[in-house]
């Protein structure tokens, strides 16, 4: 299988997440949780399960479709709307790939070289990106 290739995110503004309508004792299961939530969700829903570097569950959020302001503005370049939440991923330089998720969460970290150097934390956001495909990212601070 062919390594992903790793992107720079200059974030400028946090990304926001409520809290997830299902609870969690470890990263897998927030994992498998948000998978099955997000695979029931409209397009463009996506959910956020923050780890620690020895990938302890931190948070799992939620965040709804953009709305048309949203929207406008990030086809504009526009700073965003702010909103509220428990969760959030905040501005800065990040390291990201983007892939298919795996069944086993570990099995998705496993193959992400970047990782391996022991980031502070690891963002895993995924992305419900057309009616039968969810995306996976992994973010890390840079």
């Amino acid at each position: 299988m062919q390594q992903p290739k790793s992107m720079i995110l200059h974030l400028q503004q946090p990304i926001t997440y409520q809290m997830a309508p299902f609870s969690a004792s470890d990263a897998q299961m927030a994992y498998e949780h948000m998978l099955s939530y997000l695979d029931t969700q409209e397009v463009g829903s996506e959910g956020c399960i923050a780890l620690s570097s020895t990938q302890n569950l931190l948070f799992q959020g939620i965040q709804n479709p953009p709305d048309e302001e949203t929207r406008y503005a990030v086809q504009q370049g526009l700073e965003q709307p702010q909103l509220s939440g428990p969760y959030h991923i905040e501005p800065g330089r990040y390291e990201f790939i983007q892939l298919a998720p795996t069944d086993s969460l570990v099995d998705l970290l496993s193959n992400i070289p970047m990782l391996f150097d022991g980031p502070n934390c690891i963002y895993v956001r995924l992305l419900k990106e057309n009616p039968i495909a969810i995306i996976a990212q992994l973010w890390v601070v840079r």
